[in-house]
């Protein structure tokens, strides 16, 4: 007997074979429009996030066109972690995401080789045309493909309904929480329910399976769609966790809720459509519409139990001005005031990256220098915000001293940025310490805290003076930089002479994080000296 010749293999070879190009296509179609809309997807979710609703509907059509709940859970969870969007923002995201899985289960339905063929010669074609339209040309090209292998997949089961054996197979999954658990574990192996249950309706269209062991399978297949974005939420804050456990909580309490009640659901789908491939479809798609519509009326107390189950006191840092509106109107005055507010905000955040950075010195938490990173980043984000809103007064009629003005909060947005960097690069220092080894007796802990807790003061101290800044109180400040200045010169003095006489002492890791202060005290006196030019009226 040749065994190439056998009836078993062919077929199975031909289903692996059409799996893996079904699998290929959907991953090729995610990442190219992944690609195509990386930074506008993203600008879009956080604006649009904002209202439950909205942010449902963009979780359903971001999954629908990329075929993967999963990807878009993930990206809510990166989305969270980086401060785009809030925790509370996200759930109606994954809500929607849920909705948009059910998408392929459709296509599998589209049992139209010409449709497929259409698709994937025009994105051929398309690829052989100008720049403009080969952007476009491979999403094309792989939307055919995908159903093209779904048509493939479709004809490689046909077989198989009239074989005993494999039915028996299939039989075995006759117990429901069987067939929940082995859909579960399915979509954790391929991390995409969209596939799972696209291959669940072929195989119902095929009459391989019954509409009482495809929901089970379809209801496994959205528990096991969370687990990813669970995993990938653990190594990440607070608020990407409670992302994370929200996503896996919707779909465990929703398809429980429908295992229970199995049987009337199995019912309830039979009265809609004679064809199990089509009761399949449907049983994902309303599954999904009712545990959303659910989850969405009961958003808050659903937000509630998981912020008490995920416990914790960690800021939630979200890349927003706090003061900056562009959608608001008003006078020259009025944006004005929020432009220095708004870097009084900044002034803040610089404070908090510096009170973080000296706290890594007892505990060198992942998680706080991960919360170091993002504040630093949001400070980048303000100073583009604030100078953006700026360059935005040329729409007023300026004056020269007006106009002189908006440069000088240009130069101090700037500065206020660098400040931020210096934050991050003094909490390095300590970063460096530990991985070396240093021990923290090496370093004069509380000598440096001592100069730390001046700077501080010499922050909080301009904050003041950026909203209303008048002569003699940002001269009064001046006298403080030189006292810094003397205390820093004073323990480079100290730390020269225990050079000599001590071969043993390491003071790297105290004369790095004193010349960071050094340099941040610069950073004041120069936000100082340009509102002392502003407010004396610009001299030449």
């Amino acid at each position: 007997m040749n065994l190439l010749d056998s009836t078993y293999l062919q077929i199975f070879l031909g289903l692996l074979s059409a799996l893996v190009l079904f699998l290929y296509a959907i991953e090729n179609l995610s990442n190219e429009l992944q690609n195509l809309a990386s930074e506008r997807f993203r600008e879009i979710i956080g604006k649009l996030a904002r209202n439950k609703y909205i942010g449902t509907l963009v979780g359903a059509v971001s999954t629908a066109v990329i075929h993967s709940s999963t990807a878009v859970t993930v990206i809510s969870v990166v989305l969270v972690n980086t401060g785009i969007i809030s925790f509370r923002n996200s759930l109606g995201i994954i809500f929607g995401s849920n909705i948009g899985t059910t998408i392929t289960a459709q296509l599998a339905l589209l049992n139209s080789p010409a449709i497929a063929s259409i698709l994937i010669i025009l994105g051929f074609l398309l690829g052989l045309a100008s720049k403009k339209f080969r952007l476009i040309s491979k999403p094309i090209f792989f939307l055919g493909l995908i159903l093209f292998t779904l048509n493939l997949l479709s004809s490689s089961i046909g077989p198989l309904k009239d074989n005993p054996e494999v039915m028996e197979m299939f039989g075995s999954l006759s117990s429901p929480l069987l067939a929940y658990l082995v859909g579960a574990g399915f979509t954790v192996l391929i991390h995409s329910s969209s596939i799972t249950s696209g291959i669940v309706v072929i195989l119902a269209v095929g009459g391989v399976i019954p509409i009482e062991v495809a929901i089970p399978l379809i209801l496994g297949a959205n528990i096991g769609s969370s687990v990813t974005a669970l995993i990938s939420s653990m190594r990440l804050n607070l608020y990407a966790k409670r992302v994370g456990v929200a996503n896996f909580l919707f779909n465990l309490i929703g398809t429980v809720v429908f295992m229970i009640f199995l049987t009337p659901y199995v019912s309830f789908i039979q009265l809609l459509a004679n064809n199990v491939g089509q009761q399949a479809a449907l049983a994902h798609l309303f599954f999904n519409l009712f545990n959303t519509a659910i989850f969405l009326i009961f958003l808050k107390p659903f937000e509630k139990l998981v912020i008490a189950l995920v416990k914790g006191q960690e800021e939630e840092i979200l890349f927003r001005t706090k003061y900056i509106n562009r959608d608001k109107k008003g006078n020259l005055e009025e944006k004005m005031e929020d432009i220095k507010k708004e870097l009084v905000y900044s002034i803040e955040n610089t404070i908090k990256i510096f009170q973080k950075a000296i706290a890594t010195f007892y505990n060198p938490s992942r998680v706080t220098f991960m919360e170091i990173h993002k504040l630093e980043t949001l400070n980048d984000f303000l100073d583009d915000e604030i100078t953006e809103e700026i360059v935005s007064l040329a729409d007023f009629k300026l004056s020269k001293k007006e106009a002189q003005k908006t440069v000088t909060l240009v130069k101090v947005s700037n500065t206020i940025e660098q400040l931020g960097d210096l934050g991050n690069d003094f909490s390095k220092v300590f970063e460096r310490m530990h991985d070396l080894g240093i021990a923290p007796g090496d370093v004069n802990i509380e000598k440096l805290t001592d100069i730390y807790n001046e700077l501080i003061r010499l922050f909080r101290e301009i904050e003041q003076r950026i909203a209303d800044p008048k002569e003699d109180e940002l001269q009064a400040i001046k006298p403080r930089e030189e006292e810094i200045y003397a205390q820093i010169r004073e323990e480079f003095d100290a730390h020269v002479h225990t050079l000599q006489e001590s071969e043993k002492y390491n003071g790297s890791v105290f004369v790095d994080a004193v010349s960071i202060i050094e340099l941040s005290v610069s950073k004041v006196r120069d936000i100082r000296k340009l509102l002392l030019r502003q407010v004396r009226g610009f001299p030449e």
